[in-house]
């Protein structure tokens, strides 16, 4: 999932570089170290001109006004006079980001570099990364596009490597919004009151298949219908009386029966599911658990307290 950066946070410190240097002429390293551990940080930020990274270097300048910001863009005369509103603190950088050479000169005096220089639609390269991990750069961008933050989610080994942190999709949508969401299912987990009884796995599950397309057949034909269609009432007789029923994708849960009468898990007769003679007991964990695939969270026979970590009895009932 996406996730955001808080502009107030301490910028992390460079880690050392294989350069050698003379006392006389610091590694750029060793003056990231000492620029960030004195709050004087440097923050490069692409598309300053624009409506984003100027909303952005001027949001970051509010919020800790001891940063040096440098806005780079195309327009001269709007960059600077962004860093004259600024203040002393900032200044403008004419960089070309296509240019991989000039943006790397730009990154090697910098601590972190803010990537608001898109749109970031059908890009096929993620260059400011590439740069930021080759300068050993914080990086942060603020993509709203599917393909390409994904592709920059391929660059997680090589940033790990360099040692550097790196987010992208870190703006107000898709970055805050996923924030949000996951903060929302990390505080809700633990609360299933007012759910008719049906606990977090049946409603997880549900959403999930209101999200994905039905797979149904028409004369032998696969086709695909949209989720919490076909509605039809049903009779299901007394107690019960008529109910509306619609079309979610189960794929998953019949194919788990599939291979479990394929793999002789079954004997010869009708059963229900339950039954040992449908089912073997020895073989409903794996069934159980082909049956799970595509839900968030499986969870049988546990208290809440325990889906979050696997705990350990130690005696007489105390779990750790």
């Amino acid at each position: 999932m996406a996730t955001v950066v808080r502009a107030c946070m301490p910028l992390p410190t460079r880690p050392a570089a294989a350069v050698a240097s003379s006392s006389a002429a610091p590694s750029t390293d060793a003056q990231r170290r000492s620029r960030s551990s004195s709050s004087s940080a440097r923050v490069l930020v692409l598309g300053g001109t624009g409506r984003v990274g100027g909303s952005t270097a001027t949001a970051l300048s509010n919020l800790r006004p001891d940063l040096n910001i440098l806005i780079a863009g195309r327009n001269r005369e709007k960059g600077e006079s962004l860093a004259s509103k600024l203040g002393e603190q900032s200044e403008f950088l004419q960089i070309d980001i296509r240019d991989g050479n000039m943006l790397e000169e730009a990154l090697q005096d910098v601590d972190l570099v803010v990537h608001a220089a898109g749109p970031f639609q059908r890009e096929n390269e993620c260059i400011v990364l590439q740069a930021a991990i080759a300068t050993k750069t914080a990086y942060i961008d603020v993509c709203d596009d599917m393909d390409y933050s994904w592709r920059a989610k391929g660059f997680h080994e090589q940033a790990k490597a360099s040692g550097i942190p790196a987010i992208t999709t870190a703006g107000i949508y898709p970055g805050v919004s996923n924030v949000m969401a996951a903060e929302l299912v990390h505080a809700a987990r633990s609360e299933n009151a007012g759910t008719g009884g049906a606990g977090p796995t049946i409603l997880t599950t549900s959403f999930l298949l209101l999200a994905e397309d039905v797979i149904a057949y028409n004369k032998g034909e696969e086709i695909k219908l949209k989720p919490y269609s076909g509605a039809l009432s049903i009779d299901f007789g007394k107690g019960v009386r008529k109910k509306d029923v619609y079309l979610l994708s189960v794929g998953y849960a019949t194919a788990a029966f599939v291979l479990a009468v394929l793999e002789g898990s079954t004997q010869p007769g009708v059963w229900f599911p339950e039954e040992p003679e449908g089912v073997a007991i020895e073989s409903r964990k794996v069934l159980l658990e082909r049956a799970s695939q595509g839900t968030t969270i499986f969870v049988m026979n546990k208290p809440s307290w325990m889906i979050e970590t696997d705990p350990k009895e130690v005696g007489l009932g105390i779990y750790v």
